[in-house]
């Protein structure tokens, strides 16, 4: 029987994580949890390096041409469709950043993490403790929608720490005992720990990919 999975996530990415899960042998249901609205923000010099932690970032940021360091390799095939040059990918968290700038980038180099309103890790302060004179530029913020499947679903793939405490708040009186929440980190984990779910899986690395195995191979429970 194929299951049924609530994709949370915002537009656009939504559509295409519903290719991804549809071609893994779920059935999506796409119906965003938040709401992402631009925020309005004065352009960088091409001479400063960006740090994108998401796809969001790239999309709402008005830039191009800068060299870009990503979390993720979606997050760095998006920036380099937009023009960005030198484009790297860490292909891990906001720390693995950190280590990288570190490792690979001069200390008097001027460096912007360019952000939603909401982050989780420290980039910005570590950089500046290491003495590189980093910046963060808020580009986008995420609101809460009061978004509830009317058909049944069996999971709900969560992609970030807002969006499953927004779930965790709509799920208040409702029975979760059927459903199954797949999380794409520990952190987007931690507001469901008081829910009386089927089951709460988490991905080994922060990619859908890795998302969507924990779904297949992870029993309920």
């Amino acid at each position: 029987m194929t299951k049924t999975v609530w994709i949370t996530r915002t537009q656009p990415a939504a559509d295409e994580s519903a290719v991804a899960w549809r071609a893994a042998g779920f059935e999506p249901l796409v119906l965003p949890l938040l709401d992402v609205r631009a925020i309005k923000h004065a352009p960088l010099p091409e001479s400063e390096i960006v740090i994108f932690t998401s796809k969001n970032g790239v999309d709402h940021f008005a830039g191009q041409g800068q060299r870009a360091v990503c979390v993720g390799d979606a997050t760095a095939e998006k920036a380099r469709a937009a023009g960005y040059r030198d484009v790297v990918s860490v292909n891990g968290i906001s720390a693995d950043i950190t280590s990288w700038v570190r490792e690979n980038i001069p200390v008097h180099q001027a460096v912007c993490h360019v952000s939603g309103w909401h982050i989780r890790g420290t980039i910005c302060e570590d950089l500046r403790a290491l003495g590189y004179p980093a910046t963060r530029l808020k580009v986008y913020r995420s609101f809460p929608t009061n978004a509830w499947p009317e058909q049944r679903f069996d999971l709900v793939a969560l992609y970030s720490p807002l969006a499953a405490q927004t779930f965790a708040d709509l799920a208040k009186g409702r029975n979760l005992s059927d459903i199954q929440a797949v999380c794409i980190s520990d952190a987007t984990a931690q507001p469901l720990v008081k829910l009386d779910l089927k089951g709460c899986v988490i991905a080994a690395m922060p990619r859908e990919d890795e998302q969507i195995l924990a779904a297949q191979t992870t029993p309920c429970g």
